[in-house]
């Protein structure tokens, strides 16, 4: 029996919302329900509201800003028999993320970055943090985003730890998106407020890897991540921060291959 899908994004602004995930083919067809929650203090908090308002088998968690090609569904519902098939007791998937060993594994646009993100594979890769982009829960697995993590950084690395200690697996999937971002300017103030919580509530499984920074003892990584920042943020001081039509990435990606125009 196929597994009912459901995406829940948290909302701050209608106009990327409406241009990004709302055109989404599987939203904008009415195929899967967007639930959009506003006015939420952390995405934690906005994430178990969406749990508790919903009843789908699988929950997508979406960025406002992510854009879902026309096959992204059916290559999702693929992963999941793949994984199922192998009776693999899975609790979190996402589409970028990183393996034990520290690799980087997905395939996604990033327009915060300005370029494409791994490279098609197969089957689902297992991985010990994902990208935020796109979270999908197993509502079986019983995991839950912890409320007292704060602000909208690190709940995806958060919730794969949880899993982790569950027994419940974490994979990359190949299910290419497009993540219609701006550039980050700093890794300081929110997200550093979470790497810390995190460092602190996780201090027994330390060093714990990230898509972004190791979070360590010292915060080594993380302020080799804020360097890192900095010079790419002094590199590109003249490249306009804009977001491009999703639609047209997708289709220029090979991600979607229907006319949606």
């Amino acid at each position: 029996m196929m597994p009912s899908v459901g995406i829940v994004a948290a909302v701050n602004d209608e106009t990327v919302l409406n241009e990004n995930l709302k055109r989404s083919p599987s939203i904008a067809n009415g195929v899967v329900p967007l639930l959009a929650l506003r006015g939420q203090p952390s995405a934690s908090r906005a994430y178990n509201a969406g749990l508790d308002a919903t009843a789908h088998d699988i929950i997508v968690f979406a960025h406002q800003d992510v854009y879902l090609p026309a096959p992204w569904l059916d290559h999702l519902l693929g992963a999941v028999a793949l994984l199922e098939r192998d009776q693999a007791h899975w609790g979190v998937l996402g589409l970028f993320g990183v393996t034990g060993t520290g690799q980087p594994v997905g395939h996604v646009w990033s327009s915060g970055i300005g370029r494409e993100l791994g490279q098609a594979f197969a089957e689902p890769i297992a991985a010990v943090s994902i990208d935020e982009m796109v979270i999908v829960l197993r509502r079986a697995s019983g995991l839950r985003f912890d409320e007292a993590l704060p602000g909208f950084h690190l709940y995806a690395t958060d919730l794969c730890l949880a899993a982790r200690t569950a027994g419940a697996g974490v994979y990359v999937v190949h299910a290419p998106a497009v993540h219609n971002s701006v550039p980050v300017r700093t890794l300081r103030g929110y997200y550093l407020d979470a790497y810390r919580y995190l460092k602190n509530k996780w201090a027994f499984m330390l060093p714990i890897r990230t898509p972004i920074a190791p979070i360590t003892r010292y915060e080594l990584g993380f302020w080799r991540a804020e360097w890192r920042r900095l010079r790419t943020r002094i590199t590109n001081a003249k490249r306009p921060v804009q977001r491009r039509d999703a639609r047209l990435v997708a289709r220029s990606l090979g991600y979607e291959q229907t006319n949606l125009f």
